[in-house]
């Protein structure tokens, strides 16, 4: 198994839902779905220069306790989930009812969460290669998708039911804060390596809940709306 083979390990997940949401969602268009991975792709470049000018700052090269928290908070909250905010403004709405768009938002967090994967594991794959080759690869893939791309697939969602329903004129900016927030805890928690790291399933777990909460609160506004 080479490493391309290994590496199209990341996009299991977004290959599966884009098959389950086009079959079990007659609404859902290929072309938006098209259109959401491209835009993840898309969403990769940008980030990538913040991460490389912002990371670079003084106060994001320590290990203080002060340090991690505002690099989660702030790197991984803030800014990345701002920028992923403003590619999803792109995925049409109008065309669109919530169902649809939501799968739409979804497989845009599944896909940001593979690109990351891919960039990991290139840059880590030499160190990796050396500790015990493919077996290590596979394996950090596999926690990858049950850890970092569940916590963009969660926070997705979140940012994607607040741009909808601001332009549903619902103007409750909780969605979006709670994407922030529970990204940056979960890249804080995830970056010990004590048993610390587990508490990040909670950020994972609560971010299911709430996206959960927010989804139905929106299906029941655009029903009555529509009444």
């Amino acid at each position: 198994m080479n490493l391309y083979a290994l590496l199209g390990i990341s996009f299991i997940p977004s290959i599966v839902f884009f098959t389950l949401a086009v079959f079990l969602n007659q609404n859902l268009k290929i072309k938006y779905c098209v259109l959401s991975c491209i835009l993840a792709l898309i969403t990769v470049i940008p980030t990538s220069l913040i991460q490389f000018y912002v990371l670079s700052l003084p106060i994001f090269n320590g290990y203080t306790f002060a340090s991690v928290m505002i690099t989660a908070v702030l790197f991984n909250g803030l800014i990345e989930e701002s920028m992923k905010m403003l590619f999803m403004c792109m995925i049409p709405q109008k065309k669109q009812i919530l169902s649809s768009f939501f799968c739409s938002v979804v497989l845009y967090g599944l896909v940001t969460g593979g690109f990351e994967s891919v960039i990991y594991i290139v840059n880590k794959f030499q160190e990796i290669q050396g500790q015990g080759g493919k077996e290590i690869v596979v394996q950090l893939l596999l926690n990858r998708i049950f850890s970092a791309q569940a916590i963009h697939l969660f926070c997705a969602g979140l940012s994607g039911l607040y741009i909808w329903n601001f332009r549903h004129q619902k103007k409750n900016p909780v969605p979006f804060i709670y994407a922030v927030l529970l990204h940056g805890i979960y890249n804080f928690f995830i970056s010990f390596s004590s048993m610390y790291r587990w508490l990040a399933i909670i950020a994972i777990l609560f971010a299911a809940v709430e996206c959960r909460i927010f989804y139905v609160s929106a299906k029941k506004d655009s029903l009555e709306n529509n009444v």
